[in-house]
């Protein structure tokens, strides 16, 4: 490969290892797909940071989790001179190579719980991004697990209302069916399904029809391909190229200009074959102009899109 694309991710689940005692993010690790060193290695230049609490936890621990883990991404950011958070448009201009721009990403809006001031705390404290729902329900909506695929609540409509004015983004990855259509009927602006494959190309229950795919894209939203090996196909099948069926897929139905990366390193127990860490994408890349992706293909789903989307949307 003649050369290296940057990369905005727009999701990762790293925060879950700063608990533990045999990982270090500005360290050497051999556990976890991602930290500092890596990141720069594969020219990472924006990392949405997922906040996500298991939602089994009371209410209260749900909150203080959360919590814990906004405070343990802003003492990462805030250690290290070439680390900054993203709260706004403008500090997209000091995104470059050896850099890293931080977005704070709340996966599951049960850290709410029945409080809008809650969204407006985590907000104060930097999240730019929400994910209505994890799979299970929550105040806000029911997810993709849930049987009973009920919509938005009243409250879900109260929270997206307050998001739409203080620019937060709206992620529909993990949403019911009868949700998401909600959010597209309800919602005023561009949405994203941060982690999200294609279900013409394989049948899992997370990922998006070509109607939802089309709707993201008519609002000018994206489709961030999920690296989950279940997601992707049979898992045991998944590699390289499976992934790029995805972006094949998405390309074909609404073009490039709407597709993004959402890996789901540290979220997942196994990666596709060809995918080691964060390293990987510059394979994936390659692997891409094997496909006869073009270089300015490649760079648009890699890291231009994300960027016009965030530049136009925070």
């Amino acid at each position: 490969m003649d050369k290296q694309f940057p990369v905005i991710d727009g999701h990762c689940d790293t925060a879950l290892l700063f608990d533990s005692k045999e990982y270090d993010f500005f360290g050497q690790n051999k556990k976890g797909h991602i930290d500092f060193n890596r990141l720069k290695q594969a020219d990472v230049r924006l990392q949405f940071f997922a906040v996500f609490v298991d939602p089994q936890l009371h209410q209260f621990n749900v909150l203080e989790k959360g919590l814990q883990k906004v405070n343990q991404i802003l003492n990462v950011a805030e250690s290290h001179d070439d680390i900054f958070l993203v709260r706004e448009k403008n500090d997209l201009n000091k995104l470059q190579k050896e850099k890293l721009g931080i977005l704070i990403s709340v996966e599951g809006g049960d850290v709410l719980g029945q409080n809008i001031e809650m969204l407006d705390i985590f907000y104060r404290l930097g999240m730019r991004s929400l994910t209505l729902t994890w799979s299970n329900n929550n105040y806000i909506a029911d997810g993709i697990a849930d049987k009973r695929n009920g919509g938005l609540t009243n409250f879900g409509i109260e929270v997206i209302e307050r998001m739409e004015e203080k620019n937060i983004i709206l992620d529909v990855s993990h949403l019911s069916v009868a949700g998401f259509w909600d959010v597209v009927n309800c919602y005023k602006k561009p949405i994203i399904a941060s982690h999200s494959n294609c279900k013409t190309v394989y049948n899992h229950k997370r990922s998006l029809d070509d109607k939802q795919i089309k709707a993201i894209a008519e609002c000018n939203g994206l489709v961030g391909v999920n690296f989950a090996p279940h997601q992707l196909s049979v898992a045991e099948n998944a590699d390289l190229d499976t992934i790029i069926q995805h972006i094949k897929y998405l390309k074909k139905v609404v073009g490039t200009k709407y597709i993004a990366l959402g890996s789901d390193f540290d979220g997942v127990s196994q990666l596709p074959k060809g995918i080691n860490d964060v390293c990987s994408f510059d394979d994936l890349f390659l692997k891409m102009q094997k496909h006869k992706f073009t270089d300015k293909e490649i760079e648009d789903i890699s890291y231009n899109n994300y960027y016009s989307f965030l530049k136009s949307n925070l």
